[in-house]
């Protein structure tokens, strides 16, 4: 699922060819969602954690949430195009290009002065790639929380944008076990988890293609998705599913990891 500084990068990949520019042609597989379209000017794109808004003249704005299958595509403007729209979520056709969103699950066209009220975007807790990002205070809300550390980062109620695989690889590097209560983890620790996530996740987008965490060339994850030993230790990684309501899969070596 594409977190954070993935879509950021979307943004800028997508600017140029939308951003300021006329819609001459739009579909969808939910027609309701590009629904007289055609015409509109689109205002700009905003990121917003997993987010992408879409904002046009017409007041209106699309919310984008690409879930685990969903990615964008670009075409000239002259490209022709499949005449199915069964993996179509949302095109945009401007004179710059053609913008695909294909398999995205969640698509949908609301007013924009009403996203105080929308019930997805209201809830969100700050975005932690903004400018005025407060890991203070995203610490403060963390630790308060009733679950473990790794359910929490993955609560885009406390703070918006980490995902699974950050939030494996941020937990590796601080050496926290994902497992530990919320409120067991200093408040020190807190703020140096959301304070590194900031900063990495700033640069992930800034470089583009493909996510490394590791900044380390030829090794793209520390644990995330890694069947082979620890590359600190020697250690097994270990996997486990974690989180109530939407459970995901943990990787940790639980030799640096160790509970405290």
């Amino acid at each position: 699922m594409p977190e954070g500084d993935s879509i950021r990068g979307h943004a800028a990949l997508l600017s140029p060819v939308l951003s300021g520019e006329w819609v001459v042609a739009a579909a969808s597989r939910w027609p309701i969602v590009v629904d007289r379209l055609v015409g509109v000017r689109v205002s700009g794109l905003e990121p917003v954690g997993k987010n992408l808004l879409v904002h046009f003249g017409d007041a209106t704005s699309l919310r984008i949430h690409l879930g685990m299958n969903g990615r964008w595509r670009l075409s000239a403007p002259d490209a022709r195009m499949a005449s199915s729209l069964e993996h179509v979520s949302v095109r945009l056709h401007t004179a710059r290009g053609i913008a695909t969103c294909l398999d995205a699950p969640r698509v949908e066209r609301f007013r924009t002065r009403e996203r105080p009220l929308h019930p997805t975007l209201r809830a969100l807790g700050p975005d932690v790639m903004a400018d005025d990002f407060d890991p203070v205070a995203a610490a403060a809300s963390a630790q308060a929380a009733s679950e473990t550390v790794g359910e929490v980062l993955l609560d885009q109620r406390v703070a918006c944008g980490i995902g699974n695989v950050w939030k494996c690889e941020l937990l590796f590097l601080h050496r926290v076990d994902p497992f530990t209560p919320a409120a067991a983890l200093p408040m020190e620790s807190w703020v140096a988890l959301f304070r590194d996530a900031a900063a990495r996740m700033r640069r992930s987008s800034a470089r583009g293609g493909p996510r490394d965490t590791t900044e380390t060339a030829g090794v793209d994850h520390w644990v995330y998705g890694r069947r082979r030993p620890c590359l600190r230790c020697g250690a097994r990684i270990r996997t486990a599913s974690q989180g109530r309501d939407l459970p995901r899969t943990t990787w940790w070596c639980p030799q640096c990891q160790r509970a405290r």
